[in-house]
């Protein structure tokens, strides 16, 4: 399964557990807009963020889960969906930004000044190449996609 796939997988079964009322979500303490779901699959730690388009319907989410640590930091593997009607109008980079804000903001508070995440695009995705591009600090070529790292201060 390529990283495409996976995150639309991961997309379509939190909109389906949030449209079942099968999980809480917050608002974001930043964006109000932007809505919050943190758990602990298999023991790491994972931040769901989605902006939201009509009742539980989801625009686009971005979700950040615990991995190996890079260059001595914290580092979060970072994925971005969004819903194809609602691609091309900049949802994906709003709901990374946003995600980012917000996750900056809760680190902060528990003492982590600074952290790493990692995007990992396949390479026949245009897109998603575009908008990491954007963010990148660091870009890592692999045989089958592209890392794009930035490290969040």
């Amino acid at each position: 399964m390529n990283n495409s796939e996976t995150a639309t997988m991961a997309f379509k079964a939190f909109q389906k557990a949030l449209s079942k009322n099968l999980i809480k979500t917050e608002n974001g303490e930043i964006h109000k807009n932007l809505r919050v779901h943190m758990d602990r699959p298999e023991g790491n730690i994972r931040f769901t963020y989605a902006l939201m388009a009509t009742g539980t319907r989801i625009k686009s989410s971005c979700v950040a889960v615990n991995t190996d640590p890079y260059k001595g930091k914290h580092c979060f593997d970072v994925g971005i969906t969004t819903l194809e009607k609602f691609r091309g109008k900049g949802f994906g980079q709003e709901v990374l930004t946003q995600s980012i804000d917000e996750l900056k903001q809760g680190f902060a508070r528990n003492g982590i000044s600074e952290f790493y995440i990692e995007l990992k695009v396949d390479e026949d995705n245009i897109a998603s190449h575009k908008l990491c591009k954007k963010f990148a600090d660091e870009v890592i070529d692999n045989k089958t996609s592209t890392t794009y790292m930035k490290l969040i201060k």
